[in-house]
């Protein structure tokens, strides 16, 4: 069954940050509510989640428990977006539950064998709980399309540099109704050849990051500000893989932009296509 619940929209850091005094922080502290951000992820169906990060346990507090998810679709290893201790909380639970499967593309995979080598990572009990179908890894290959619980999901080449060197992944996930979803956290400017295998492809709904916010001009080589998702959007409309149909959501926001600085940059820049800055607990299905 079909999901689509945001669980965690901000950046690294989590809205307020708990070393900052920055007015954000401050008001975020005040007002809590949607103006608090937890770190990023997805819940797509009951089976899939996209990463499974630094604060999914007090996310499952709000948003529901774990133990019908199976895949764990990693989009790089930064670990606000893949949390080991995610490994110790299913073998805790492994009377309630099936093997949970984790999918990482390309180099990420080489964090698995950092894992199993390790006696300073989970006890060094990762090569045991593989041996005992609790946990199961898995290597995708840029472009290469596989069938994850009835749902088809690509990924492609993102512009953001993980733990151990990788290119993160975005995904382009094909939906039971017909509909695709892509899923691009975390990305700078997209890689032209990324752009390029995108086109013929169409995409029903666009997950962006949009990490600096509001903050127009200031780029970053491997995140993007509204002003950036706004002309990655205008060229994958032009191409065709963006239609006036499709609609797009922003996520992964830090704490340099306030919820009002947001919306006042989107109404100014009128993006082409539907355009909503996400919060945590909110549903696009």
């Amino acid at each position: 069954m079909l999901i689509g619940q945001f669980w965690g929209t901000s950046a690294a850091e989590g809205i307020p940050a708990p070393f900052c005094r920055c007015q954000n922080c401050l008001n975020a502290r005040k007002k809590g509510g949607a103006f608090i951000r937890t770190r990023s992820c997805f819940r797509l169906t009951e089976e899939i989640m996209l990463d499974l990060g630094a604060d999914a346990v007090a996310q499952s507090v709000k948003y529901g428990e774990l133990s019908a998810v199976q895949h764990i679709l990693v989009t790089h290893t930064h670990e606000d977006h893949l949390n080991p201790h995610m490994l110790m909380e299913a073998m805790w639970s492994r009377e309630y539950r099936k093997t949970l499967h984790y999918y990482l593309t390309d180099k990420a995979f080489d964090i698995v064998e950092h894992w199993r080598r390790s006696p300073w990572i989970l006890k060094g009990m990762v090569p045991r709980w593989e041996e005992a179908g609790i946990v199961a890894f898995h290597r995708l290959e840029y472009g290469r399309r596989m069938e994850i619980a009835g749902i088809g999901a690509t990924p492609f080449r993102g512009n953001h540099r993980g733990n151990v060197g990788e290119d993160s992944a975005l995904y382009l996930l094909e939906l039971p109704k017909g509909q695709t979803l892509f899923y691009g956290l975390d990305s700078g400017p997209y890689y032209p050849e990324t752009i390029a295998a995108l086109k013929g492809r169409t995409i029903d709904i666009f997950i962006s990051e949009a990490t600096l916010g509001a903050r127009i001009g200031q780029n970053h080589p491997n995140h993007m500000n509204l002003q950036n998702v706004r002309d990655l959007t205008e060229t994958l409309l032009a191409q065709g893989t963006l239609t006036p149909g499709s609609r797009l959501y922003l996520t992964h926001i830090n704490h340099h932009s306030a919820p009002e600085e947001l919306e006042a940059c989107l109404e100014q820049l009128h993006f082409p296509i539907p355009t909503v800055v996400a919060w945590d607990g909110m549903k696009i299905f």
